[in-house]
């Protein structure tokens, strides 16, 4: 298949989950309806929660979106949450913490972007408890609960297991998040440095940006197989699961599936299980959305039943995921 054709198909694809994941909620797995009536929080004598997410287009993030949402259902009956998009852009974000903070949220939790300083410093002038969760902000005057990961850590296990592989004086390509965001500044700072530390014989080639867009990832992998040449190209690190996916799409259009090592992140299901024992990926590094909304929702009800201060930061830690232990995934 060629690439352009798998383009093609993929695009196609993407905009019926989108209209899919992002329209007007009409089953129950679409979250942020602020137009479905509720009982008010006020009446019910529920803690208010606001979560924004960066973007519902990216499938870690709508998971991590839906699982706000879906563990006040089965877990945290005190909590009633509002979930809105950020769309992966910063004014819509900034729209979205400026009409929960117009809600009266007791708490609110934001996947921030960059650029969303000004809003996020508007909640902590009106008193309001801010958490971060999964990525944060770069502010000296801010105050927030992080509830994430250390950033660093998933480069550095994506580097632990390529170098064990990686042929002598290898080359790798490195698939960034969207430029000044958090995991893109770290993740790839932790991949350089311990790729550095363990294989100094290994050179990254090329860093460039996939903004977490399937078909962005796919045009850079073009770029980068007549830029290199398919021998060229050891492996390519990737830093969220929609570049995945577009890395692997057009590795598939030039028969290269295995053949140039893939480090992934977020382990998107089903695909991501189906990569790691086909070969198509190598190493994947996740993080649990479950673990990071648990951590928001425990903190939150540790503060308000027994009184305890709301901590800096509430670490989660990530997971490796090879051939040999992908079919254990959600056991």
């Amino acid at each position: 298949m060629s690439l352009k054709k798998a383009l093609a198909t993929l695009l196609a694809t993407v905009m019926m989950l989108s209209l899919v994941s992002c329209g007007s909620k009409s089953n129950e797995e679409a979250p942020g309806d602020a137009s479905k009536p509720t009982e008010s929080a006020e009446s019910s004598g529920k803690i208010k929660v606001g979560f924004s997410s960066a973007a519902f287009s990216d499938e870690w993030c709508h998971n991590l979106a839906l699982t706000f949402e879906n563990l006040t259902a089965t877990e945290y009956p005190e909590i009633e949450v509002t979930v809105l998009d950020g769309n992966i852009d910063a004014e819509k974000q900034i729209n979205t913490i400026q009409s929960l903070m117009q809600q009266g949220m007791d708490y609110i939790a934001v996947q921030p972007l960059p650029g969303t300083e000004p809003a996020l410093q508007e909640v902590v002038d009106a008193g309001v408890p801010l958490f971060c969760v999964d990525t944060v902000p770069t502010s000296d005057t801010l105050v927030w609960t992080q509830v994430g990961v250390d950033e660093a850590e998933f480069g550095r296990l994506q580097a632990e297991k390529l170098a064990e592989v990686l042929p002598e004086n290898g080359t790798v390509c490195i698939a960034m998040n969207q430029l000044g965001t958090n995991s893109q500044i770290n993740r790839t700072r932790g991949f350089e440095e311990k790729i550095a530390e363990l294989r100094p014989d290994v050179t990254i080639i090329d860093e460039q940006p996939a903004d977490s867009k399937t078909d962005k990832a796919m045009n850079l992998v073009e770029d980068w197989l007549q830029r290199f040449g398919a021998d060229g190209i050891n492996a390519i690190v990737c830093q969220s699961a929609m570049t995945v996916q577009g890395v692997v799409e057009a590795l598939r259009a030039h028969d290269l599936l295995g053949k140039i090592y893939v480090a992934a992140q977020d382990f998107t299901q089903p695909s991501g299980t189906e990569w790691l024992e086909t070969g198509a990926t190598y190493v994947d590094v996740f993080y649990d959305y479950n673990a990071l909304v648990k951590g928001v929702y425990d903190t939150i009800l540790d503060h308000e039943k027994n009184g305890a201060d709301l901590p800096e930061q509430v670490i989660i830690n990530p997971s490796v995921w090879t051939k040999e232990n992908a079919s254990e995934f959600g056991k």
